[in-house]
């Protein structure tokens, strides 16, 4: 068997962290390491986690930081502490930095045998965050971009211990081809609609409402254009969305499709893939929509602008900034040279610097450091 690795995981939609999670569990050397997951029983991230034979620990692990959740988090810190004093895993790999705080409190008795911990951030952080959720009390600490790496310094973790390794995707699985006629039958377009689209679930941070805000000068200057968003919705913001969609006028050119997997049809059937969001740590659907060959406008936030090569892969435009999104997708749906060729040099930035294998191997050195660590004390 392997080297035992307990992975913290708290949510049970999948988005980009999960699928980062999946991807890199589907790709670890199973002879070298041996997973097992703690996250909720119930839910796709669960059944994807089953689908690929890894072992699963239901457990509920409510927010750190609300009052509300006191007695719940305590329970859940007990549960947790009896999970990884059953498996006594050689490390826990902490996937976001929500489930720091309650790792840290569960092994905080296992003094003559701790177990370090690794604690991955995936979401732009200020650096007054960083001792709020304990993240300088991990061993190491993965960041999805620089931009994360210098907030944590700025808080307080040690230079020593911050990796910045850019989140990957499995390029052998990437048909550039497929059938977008299909898609929009399916999402019931025109044949020949331009459609643009963003692959990220609905939250306001995800800059939604931004695009649509965006869309009726879009719809101005391109009148066969279609905005599709795939993602999942938990908590009624899709109606939000439609209600001010129906406000706009656009409401027959937004079209929301809910979680989907595999994301690549869609990916695949879009003119322009367009990421308008208010804060995102690196933003994996922009990789994936690169490696299909797709144009990209992204915003300049967090790690997007390392994503993105403003003027050769796509476009990068402020936030919250509807005249300039809407500006910016016009450019590129009325050159249709321009959109293929900075497709073309997306895959191959996709290729060069977000190559899956490449950054499981620079995980997996960071185990062996951290293990390698643990032996010298």
């Amino acid at each position: 068997m392997g080297t035992r690795i307990l992975y913290v995981h708290g949510i049970e939609a999948i988005g980009g962290a999960e699928r980062d999670l999946i991807a890199l569990l589907k790709t670890l050397d199973r002879h070298k390491w041996e997973p097992h997951v703690v996250c909720p029983g119930t839910g796709p991230f669960r059944e994807q986690l089953h689908a690929i034979a890894v072992p699963t620990h239901a457990l509920s692990l409510p927010p750190w930081r609300k009052s509300l959740a006191l007695f719940q988090r305590r329970s859940a810190v007990r549960r947790l502490q009896t999970l990884v004093n059953q498996l006594d895993p050689a490390m826990i790999h902490v996937n976001d930095i929500w489930w720091v705080p309650h790792t840290v409190r569960a092994i905080a008795s296992r003094r003559s045998n701790p177990v370090p911990i690794v604690a991955h951030v995936r979401q732009e952080i200020e650096p007054a965050k960083v001792r709020r959720y304990q993240l300088d009390r991990a061993e190491a600490v993965i960041a999805i971009s620089r931009q994360i790496e210098q907030s944590l310094i700025a808080g307080g973790v040690s230079v020593k211990n911050v990796r910045t390794v850019y989140s990957g995707i499995d390029l052998s699985e990437r048909p550039l081809t497929h059938d977008g006629q299909a898609i929009r039958q399916m999402i019931g377009v025109p044949n020949g609609a331009v459609l643009v689209g963003t692959i990220a679930n609905l939250f306001p941070r995800k800059g939604y409402e931004v695009m649509l805000r965006a869309l009726p000068a879009i719809v101005r200057a391109v009148p066969t254009v279609h905005y599709v968003i795939v993602g999942s919705d938990d908590h009624d913001y899709a109606d939000r969305l439609k209600r001010l969609a129906h406000e706009l006028k656009i409401a027959d050119r937004v079209h929301i499709v809910g979680f989907r997997d595999p994301v690549h049809p869609f990916l695949a059937s879009l003119d322009l893939y367009v990421h308008p969001a208010l804060m995102e740590g690196f933003g994996i659907a922009v990789v994936e929509a690169m490696a299909m060959g797709k144009a990209v406008i992204a915003t300049r936030v967090g790690g997007l602008p390392e994503v993105v090569a403003h003027g050769e892969t796509g476009l990068v435009v402020s936030p919250r900034d509807a005249s300039e999104l809407s500006e910016a997708v016009v450019v590129l749906l009325q050159d249709q040279q321009r959109r293929e060729q900075m497709g073309a040099r997306g895959l191959v930035r996709a290729r060069e610097r977000f190559d899956l294998k490449a950054a499981v191997a620079e995980i997996e050195q960071v185990y062996r450091d951290v293990l390698a660590q643990r032996q010298v004390r």
